[in-house]
Formats: structure tokens, C-alpha cells, sequence
């Protein structure tokens, strides 16, 4: 577990980094694809670590050398039975002594190293359910919405999403930025109480078109995957980047959606100033969709919708979900092929070996034997077998005694 750890960070880095430089060269991309990027890249940060583990490292098609100490001591024992059948053969080792082998093998550092990690795992966790059930606490005296008007705006917006059933519409004094909760017959839209008193219908109706279209993306469901990601690889830092851009990303989509649905982007541009003016510290912890998370995103989000020539642009360059599709999916196996194998290289698997004298191989030798001769004393073998194996011996030794004994007379005779 501790090998695929250790790749996982390497290739998780690569991937990373190369969508991030990317995405910098080329900053007017569609959030779409923006979005289709960086999952592919996290799912590509999973995959490609399994593949080269359940591979042998000589199938990659280039090796990232390490440090010895850095490798898992599966590597070392691979690397001392390849080397051990190229200088000579010998007996098939028993499992007790491929176990001790190994153990040998492996740094001692890493068995640490696993129990630190799943404890700050597992702590990490359990703060994200402690977040979870802190808002819950928070949001104990939301009450429903029962203005007719909102109703309506609710109905409407659940049909053009298609959603089966509408989410619930509820109010809380201690929000600061609109909430999406739940899922599916549980889905829920918490808004602060001024929302109802401070903005216009048709900022408004935005702000609820931007909440529906995190329950139609199921932002809530994917939220809590980037969360636990996050808390179980938290010696990735560039997951919480791409966790942040991800989140953008939704934001914007969400926004593109309200946008469409009521065919005003101004209406979404100062119905997201307005809920700026809202948000509080406390809102921009929330482990939930959240419109108000940060003010920087909200006036990048208001220069985006104010912006006629990006609309423009993006209504061009948006590409169809087949072909996003069609592309990641290309993109995995790609970076399964390209992916570098994490392994120490041959020069320090076999460097202990090229340096050892002829002394040094007498050793080896003599304690190969003496370790062949326990072996064929403690195994399990019949009688006869092993009477046969004997008797052969004797024969081969006899026949090639008279052989030299008949060549040595007849050089004598001439």
C-alpha cells in the first residue's frame, strides 16, 4: 500500500501540474472543459498508480528512478531473484523465506509511515463530519418558505431542470449565502431570510436558478467526493487546487444555467453583487454548494456575466458532452501508457552485488548450499524419491570416475 502511496503522489504531481500549466497557457477555456479536465486528471491521479502496480515496472514505458530508500522493498526483492537466476539455480525459496526476504527488504520507515497516514486520515474525516453536523446545527431553526410567489419560481425552475420533484425552499437567519442540501427526494434550497426582502424577482428568481442547477449537476453528491479525496490524500496539495477550481468551475456553470433558463445575465450579475455584501467568514467553510463561498469569486464571476465578448467566444467554443466524453475517456488510457514506473533503477538493485569480491561470493555460495542441504532434511519428500535422487547422483558420480580412469589408461598405452 505504501508503493502505490508513493507512486500515486508522483504521477498525481505529473498530472497535476500538467493540466494546471495548461489551463494557464490557455486561461479563456470554457469551464465545461475546464471542469472535464481536471476530473480526468483526478481520475487519472487513481488509475494510472493501480495499473503500474499491478504491472511489472520493465512494461512502462519510462522509469522515474528513486532513491532506493523511497521504493517499496518489493522492487529489491524482485530485483534479487532476477539476479539470483541469471548467476546460478537454485532451489525455489519456501514462503516463510520469500516472507522473511522481503521483510529484510523493506525500509523500516514504512510501516510508520502507513500508520501515520491512517490516523491523519482518519482524523481528517472525521473533522469533515464534524463540519457536516456543525452546519446541521446551525441550520436547526431554518423554517419552509411558504410565500406564494416562490412557489411558483420553485415549480418552474423543477420543470425546466426536469427534476421529478421539487426541492424543498426553507429560510434561516444565520446564512449568509444560499445553500444547496440533499439529494434526491431530500433535496433542499436554504436561503437567508433577507433574500426574500432585499432582492427584486428577478434576482430572485436567478438565485434560485442558480441553486436548482446545483441539485440538476448534483454538486452536493460531488462536493463530498472532492472532500473525502481531499482528507484521505492530504500530502497531495495540488488536490485542494484542483478541488478549488472544480468548485469555480460549478459555480460558473451553475451561473451559465440561471443565465439561460431566464435569458438575463444581468439579473444573475447583480443578484451575485448583492449576495457579495452577504457573506460572512463562516460561509466560506461550508462543506455544501455554496453561491457565496468567496467575495473574489463572486466579482470574477459578475466581470464574467457583464462580459459580451466571452459570451461570444464560449457559445463557439463549447464542445458537446460526447466529445468531452470521448476525450477523457482517451486521455485516461493515454496516461495509463505514458505514466513513468516508480522504482529504484537497475544500477542501485544490483549495485550491492557488482561490488562483492570472489570472498564474497564463496559465501553466497556456501550458504546457498548449506541452506539447499536443511532444505532437503526438513522437506516433506518420499522415500523412494528421494532413494532415486540419490542413486542417480551415485550413477552420474561413477560413470564419470571410470570414464576419466579409461582416458587416463589409454594415454598411458600410446
Amino acid at each position: 500500500m505504501t508503493a502505490w502511496l508513493f507512486t500515486f503522489l508522483v504521477h498525481s504531481t505529473i498530472w497535476c501540474g500538467v493540466a494546471w500549466l495548461g489551463l494557464r497557457f490557455f486561461p479563456s477555456t470554457h469551464a465545461r472543459t475546464r471542469e472535464t479536465i481536471w476530473y480526468t486528471v483526478l481520475a487519472a491521479s487513481l488509475i494510472t498508480p493501480t495499473v503500474h502496480t499491478l504491472t511489472l515496472p520493465d512494461s512502462a514505458v519510462w522509469r522515474l528512478p528513486v532513491p532506493a530508500l523511497m521504493a517499496d522493498g518489493e522492487h529489491h526483492a524482485e530485483g534479487e531473484a532476477a539476479h539470483g537466476e541469471g548467476a546460478t539455480s537454485v532451489s525455489v525459496p519456501t514462503g516463510e523465506d520469500t516472507h522473511g526476504d522481503e521483510a529484510s527488504a523493506s525500509p523500516g520507515w514504512m510501516a510508520p509511515a502507513g500508520v501515520l497516514w491512517l490516523a491523519v486520515t482518519t482524523g481528517l474525516l472525521a473533522l469533515y463530519l464534524l463540519r457536516i453536523e456543525k452546519l446541521r446545527r446551525r441550520l436547526r431553526d431554518r423554517e419552509p418558505v411558504t410565500a406564494p410567489q416562490a412557489s411558483r419560481e420553485m415549480a418552474a425552475l423543477s420543470g425546466r431542470a426536469s427534476l421529478a420533484r421539487a426541492p424543498r425552499l426553507t429560510e434561516s437567519h444565520t446564512l449568509g449565502s444560499p445553500v444547496a442540501l440533499g439529494v434526491g427526494r431530500r433535496r433542499e434550497i436554504c436561503v437567508p431570510v433577507r433574500a426574500l426582502h432585499e432582492l427584486d424577482d428577478a434576482q430572485f428568481r436567478a438565485l434560485l436558478g442558480h441553486e436548482m442547477a446545483h441539485h440538476l449537476r448534483r454538486d452536493t453528491i460531488r462536493l463530498a467526493i472532492l472532500n473525502i479525496l481531499q482528507s484521505v490524500f492530504f500530502f497531495q496539495p495540488l488536490f485542494r487546487l484542483a478541488a478549488r477550481e472544480l468548485r469555480l468551475a460549478a459555480e460558473e456553470l451553475c451561473d451559465d444555467w440561471a443565465a439561460g433558463q431566464l435569458d438575463d445575465r444581468l439579473a444573475v450579475a447583480s443578484c451575485l453583487t448583492e449576495v457579495a455584501r452577504w457573506v460572512v467568514p463562516s460561509d466560506r467553510r461550508i462543506p455544501v454548494p455554496c453561491i457565496g463561498r468567496g467575495r473574489s469569486q463572486l466579482k470574477r464571476r459578475v466581470r464574467r456575466m457583464l462580459n459580451e465578448q466571452y459570451w461570444l467566444q464560449a457559445s463557439r467554443r463549447a464542445t458537446s458532452k460526447l466529445w468531452r466524453r470521448m476525450g477523457a475517456v482517451g486521455l485516461l488510457a493515454l496516461a495509463s501508457l505514458l505514466a513513468p514506473a516508480v522504482a529504484p533503477g537497475a544500477d542501485e538493485i544490483h549495485d550491492g552485488r557488482a561490488q562483492e569480491g570472489p570472498a564474497s561470493a564463496r559465501e553466497h555460495r556456501q550458504s546457498r548450499e548449506h541452506g539447499l542441504r536443511e532444505r532437503r532434511e526438513h522437506s516433506p519428500v518420499r522415500p523412494a524419491q528421494a532413494t532415486a535422487a540419490v542413486g542417480d547422483g551415485e550413477s552420474h558420480a561413477t560413470n564419470t570416475i571410470f570414464s576419466a580412469n579409461l582416458g587416463h589408461e589409454a594415454i598411458e598405452e600410446d
